[in-house]
């Protein structure tokens, strides 16, 4: 279980907080009924993964029912907490919605290209892809601490590191130390860079930007 009640100071005690909030407890077998559904389970998160969606317990939790012409888990007469595969995905959700909020309190600044293999280390997978949670792009709570709005649905993702972030601003600090500038001139010479139309499909988290001066 995973407790709130922590303060968090500096980044041992984080770590370790976070390893802790992984350790999920086994479940027992399942019965030939639940071992069907949980079939069922891993083919529509498999689907909607691939159709470049968020796989939300919601969404599969409706397709299932609909597949079976059901109302609830009490109609198919299984415990939702015996099917392993829903059993993971919940967790796993629960796992990147608690990572992004210690990221927000221990992160300065990260792209959202450089995010991807931060949560896969976390969810002890290759890639974020093969979490089968839909594009990180599409996370509810990766979009909200980036603001990520792209202009297009499935547009790639900026290919745009945080060490490129700080090399730009850096030079873009240079090229304007004449005159007083704000921040926002820099996203901006930033969308022009990379060809975008907007400033909130850059995948930009940075907590503040006059940190960023003090990396020179």
């Amino acid at each position: 279980m995973i407790s709130f009640s922590v303060y968090i100071i500096g980044e041992r005690l984080c770590f370790i907080f976070i390893e802790n909030s992984i350790n999920h407890p086994e479940t027992r077998s399942m019965s030939s009924l639940e071992e069907s559904i949980d079939t069922k389970l891993c083919e529509i998160i498999l689907t909607i993964h691939l159709r470049q969606e968020f796989v939300s317990v919601e969404r599969v939790e409706q397709d299932l029912f609909a597949h079976y012409g059901v109302q609830s888990f009490r109609d198919l007469r299984v415990d939702r907490r015996n099917l392993k595969t829903l059993m993971n995905l919940i967790h796993r959700i629960k796992d990147v919605t608690f990572y992004m909020q210690i990221f927000e309190q221990v992160f300065n600044l990260c792209t959202l290209h450089d995010l991807g293999p931060l949560l896969a280390k976390f969810l002890k997978v290759n890639t974020y892809e093969d979490a089968h949670l839909g594009p990180i792009d599409e996370n509810p709570d990766v979009k909200r601490v980036f603001k990520y709005r792209p202009s297009k649905r499935h547009q790639p993702i900026p290919d745009i590191t945080s060490g490129q972030i700080i090399t730009a601003f850096l030079e873009f600090q240079d090229a304007h130390q004449r005159r007083r500038y704000d921040y926002e001139e820099f996203l901006d010479e930033l969308v022009e860079q990379n060809q975008l139309q907007k400033r909130e499909e850059l995948g930009i988290f940075c907590k503040s930007f006059p940190y960023l001066t003090e990396v020179h």
